[in-house]
């Protein structure tokens, strides 16, 4: 019988993969805005322009991360970091592994999930469905059990 992972493990491993993509930003964001803060001086218009469009693919390179990080550990070994410390993984229905197109799916849909905020249609689908299974799992046809 297949045991479906709860929502306490998954919402703490989404802490946890939350607080990794964080420091991940953090650590991409720090050179950017000293960068910034010593360009800085009287207001220059190329200067405030070339500010904007750091920022702007700063913006880009942190949802392409967030677009690659769960897809490709999902698709790999079927945990990211975070379920991997709280003893989770996701599969398909039937038991097989993931492509790096489902687990694309499951994140894309991770937008959905997230409405209003903080995931509370994730949480409130995930309550009510059989299989435990956010719509993002439904999409994709997969599932998150114990590992």
């Amino acid at each position: 019988m297949t045991k479906y992972a709860g929502v306490l493990h998954r919402i703490l491993a989404v802490i946890i993969d939350t607080v990794i993509l964080g420091i991940v930003a953090l650590v991409i964001a720090i050179p950017i805005g000293v960068s910034a803060l010593f360009s800085a001086g009287p207001v220059n218009p190329f200067m405030m322009a070339a500010n904007v469009a750091t920022w702007i693919a700063f913006g880009t390179i942190i949802v392409v991360i967030w677009l690659l990080y769960f897809p490709y550990f999902e698709s790999t070994t079927g945990q990211t970091l975070g379920k991997k410390v709280m003893g989770i993984k996701v599969v398909k229905e039937n038991g097989k592994k993931l492509t790096f197109g489902d687990a694309l799916i499951r994140t894309i849909f991770r937008i959905i999930d997230m409405l209003p905020a903080a995931y509370i249609i994730g949480l409130i689908v995930i309550l009510v469905s059989e299989k435990k299974q956010r719509i993002g799992d439904m999409a994709a046809k997969t599932i998150v059990v114990m590992a």
